[in-house]
């Protein structure tokens, strides 16, 4: 497999699925989602693409061993983003070892825009980071769409599991509307308000959305008529494969 081409494989093993990408710089070439358990789905990937290296990243514990397997069939260098790891960005979080390596991996990607960024990576959880000339600034987390959606379904006793597909109405006309203009219209409401006011903090402050509902949310009326989120699924991806980079030059 091993063939010195300048391409990076990156694995971002998130909380319900697992993405391969490679990058040659930062220009993707190719990227899929595989099935936690079982890393084998990255091969027809790796055949098609000669690696130089590659770097993963886990949100949990990995207690599956996806990671483990995956070193078994690559014969390249493979890097795991740690908290010791270093960066090409700064870290300004009072507990850097509680931060999300995903989070760490997606701010570095976002920083390579340049200036102010506001990264919304819409999955199980939202996280809604701040990058400045650089810098991680911090950020917050609140439950995705699906969790709002099921933790209404789960902790009262007749509110039925309601999902994204429907109408979505400003005020519900039924109890599956009410929900899912509720729980669509607070998430909107949490972004838009947060950008404003981060915006006035950070002049020229840009939207970057990502994650597995960043095309919904990026589709919502009040955040178009913001007039500047740009979605990339691969901002994590690129984040890793900077890292790799600046790794190996450390090297």
């Amino acid at each position: 497999m091993m063939n010195l081409t300048g391409n990076i494989l990156t694995v971002d093993i998130g909380n319900t699925a697992v993405k391969g990408s490679v990058f040659y710089g930062d220009r993707l070439l190719e990227s899929l989602v595989v099935d936690d358990r079982n890393p084998d789905g990255l091969v027809s990937l790796v055949d098609r693409h000669g690696l130089e290296g590659a770097i993963y990243c886990s949100v949990g514990s990995d207690d599956r061993g996806f990671a483990a397997r995956m070193r078994a069939f690559l014969d390249v260098e493979v890097m795991e983003l740690s908290h010791s790891t270093p960066l090409p960005i700064e870290i300004e979080y009072d507990t850097p070892l509680t931060l999300g390596l995903d989070r760490v991996a997606g701010a570095v990607g976002a920083a390579a825009l340049g200036g102010n960024v506001m990264t919304v990576d819409a999955g199980t959880a939202v996280t809604l980071d701040i990058v400045s000339d650089n810098r991680f600034k911090g950020g917050n987390i609140s439950p995705g769409l699906r969790l709002r959606f099921r933790s209404l379904n789960e902790f009262t006793s007749r509110l039925p599991l309601v999902g994204l597909d429907g109408e979505i109405p400003i005020f519900g006309h039924d109890t599956q509307t009410a929900i899912r203009s509720g729980v669509v219209g607070g998430l909107t409401a949490e972004i838009v308000s947060a950008y404003r006011d981060a915006s006035r903090v950070y002049p020229g402050l840009k939207l970057l959305l990502t994650g597995g509902d960043a095309d919904f949310i990026a589709s919502l009326p009040a955040i178009r008529d913001l007039g500047c989120a740009v979605v990339d699924h691969q901002v994590v991806g690129r984040g890793l494969a900077a890292i790799f980079k600046y790794n190996r030059r450390k090297q």
